[in-house]
């Protein structure tokens, strides 16, 4: 048996980034946690939504927490990219349509990012993208954009390597107290760690025995070939009063079969919840629902009427949310901490919220002079979940 100081449990973005943290930070660490199924029809999991290849980045948020998390970690690609030798990061920029697009440009301009708002016609011409039934819209510049998920975490697992940290390639299956920590059933050997970290996602509460109110959405993302055709950047339009027309794509980029892909996905109300991890395997081996997939194909065609689909996908994924909107970060007891709910906004800013999450474990603790902890903590006051639209 192995003992560490800090074991991060959960090998994606949330949990990497924490580790790289911890490890940089002087921490005895291992990350822990599977990698990607060969499989899904078969594999029994765990499963995550960051096997991709795309995710948008950007600045500009209605709530301004989410824009300081994803500002301080959009400020950290390019260090992360050299250090590690993976770059994960294009610059496409975003166009950008909400229910309140002004209000949200506003603090984007206070919080100096670069973005201005724009005419459906400039839209059009320049990319070839429809959105006349859009009262303003907004174009935010590079570095939004989007980022590869997938290359993100070896870069951090590279670095969190270099630190010192140390990579298990296996999952956790259980978790019990002792005398002097917290003792991990990792594969087939045990691991003993002084204190964990849980960035689990979808799978937090019954891996920690804690009743966590966290909603698993079950979705759909549609992944289409195009024809030739101006360049795109990613999009977020949100519909202000018909929230089931709400998309978000990223741009077309290479996926491992070869294929340049455009992904969109959305907000389908009909869809739905995961109560447990059964019901989470089942929904990624199930391949995800044809009906949405065909409705996000409509909603494609309408945003750019003068493309051709010449080949389409679909694969499954589960938004995991928290009754606050955010990340929930904190303790749930004297040796156990958790950083989970991407509430379907995380990945651009995971290296924040990864960040944050170590500082639980510094001898000073959490001391951030904007971001306080109890914004990531869920209080009894807070609203119901409500299944956040997942727009990166």
């Amino acid at each position: 048996m192995s003992n560490v100081e800090v074991a991060v449990v959960g090998r994606g973005l949330i949990g990497s980034a924490a580790a790289r943290h911890l490890a940089e930070a002087g921490r005895s660490v291992a990350l822990i946690g599977p990698g990607e199924p060969a499989d899904y029809a078969t594999s029994e999991g765990p499963f995550a939504s960051h096997y991709d290849e795309g995710r948008i980045t950007r600045m500009i948020d209605p709530d301004p927490t989410w824009s300081q998390l994803a500002i301080r970690s959009i400020a950290r690609y390019a260090d992360i990219e050299e250090r590690s030798g993976v770059p994960f990061h294009t610059g496409a920029g975003l166009v950008y349509a909400s229910a309140e697009p002004r209000a949200d440009l506003a603090l984007a301009l206070e919080l100096d990012v670069d973005a201005r708002e724009v005419t459906a016609t400039e839209v059009a011409e320049r990319f070839g993208i429809a959105m006349s039934g859009a009262e303003t819209i907004i174009l935010e510049s590079a570095p939004a954009g989007h980022i590869n998920p997938r290359r993100m975490i070896v870069a951090q697992n590279r670095l969190a390597s270099a630190a010192g940290g140390v990579i298990v390639d296996a999952p956790v299956s259980a978790a019990a107290p002792t005398p002097n920590g917290v003792q991990l059933t990792v594969g087939n050997d045990t691991l003993l760690a002084d204190r964990v970290l849980m960035c689990t996602g979808a799978w937090a509460a019954e891996l920690v025995a804690v009743d966590l109110p966290l909603e698993r959405t079950l979705r759909t993302i549609l992944l289409t070939e195009l024809d030739d055709g101006p360049t795109l950047p990613s999009l977020i339009s949100r519909a202000e009063t018909d929230s089931d027309r709400d998309v978000y794509w990223v741009p077309p980029v290479r996926f491992p079969d070869g294929r340049t892909m455009l992904k969109i996905g959305g907000y389908d109300r009909s869809v739905g919840y995961a109560t447990n991890p059964a019901d989470v395997v089942a929904w990624f081996r199930s391949g995800g629902s044809p009906t949405e997939a065909d409705g996000l194909e409509d909603r494609l065609r309408a945003l750019l009427p003068d493309r051709t689909i010449r080949s389409r996908d679909m694969k499954p994924c589960v938004v995991t949310d928290t009754p606050h909107g955010l990340p929930w970060i904190d303790w749930i007891d004297d040796r156990v901490a958790v950083a989970i709910g991407g509430c379907g906004s995380a990945a651009k800013s995971a290296d924040e919220i990864g960040r944050l999450a170590g500082t639980l474990f510094a001898d000073e603790g959490w001391t951030d002079p904007v971001l306080k902890l109890a914004s990531f903590t869920p209080s009894e006051n807070d609203a119901a979940l409500t299944g956040r639209f997942p727009y990166g």
